[in-house]
């Protein structure tokens, strides 16, 4: 009975000590900015590697420029870079242009079951 407790205590302790898996990953680009710096690339393959099972959804904003043409441009691009690297995982993700986002961002999130 006490061993139970024990394993119990420790089930319960490394429960509460470990990290809650990351549901949403926002990363920043610069305005003229259309593939993903090697952080980028790591942040976001960390993020598809901790969320493979389930329904991802990337929201690319558009560039902080003055033609709303090129802005969009940029957004397009921005998310074809993305869509090729969840393609190299083989990890479906449904992408977003998200025009009334914060501009030069991108939100990667995991949808709600």
């Amino acid at each position: 009975m006490r061993n139970i407790i024990i394993v119990i205590c420790c089930l319960w302790i490394f429960g509460c000590a470990s990290q809650p898996k990351q549901t949403t990953l926002t990363l920043f680009f610069s305005p003229e900015q259309v593939s993903l710096t090697a952080e980028q690339q790591r942040k976001i393959s960390e993020f598809l590697a901790s969320n493979p099972y389930h329904q991802l959804v990337a929201k690319v904003a558009p560039a902080n420029l003055a033609n709303p043409f090129d802005a969009l441009l940029q957004g397009q691009k921005r998310i074809k870079a993305v869509s090729n690297l969840s393609n190299s995982q083989n990890i479906p993700l449904h992408l977003d242009y998200a025009p009334n986002q914060t501009v030069d961002t991108l939100i990667l999130q995991r949808q709600s079951p």
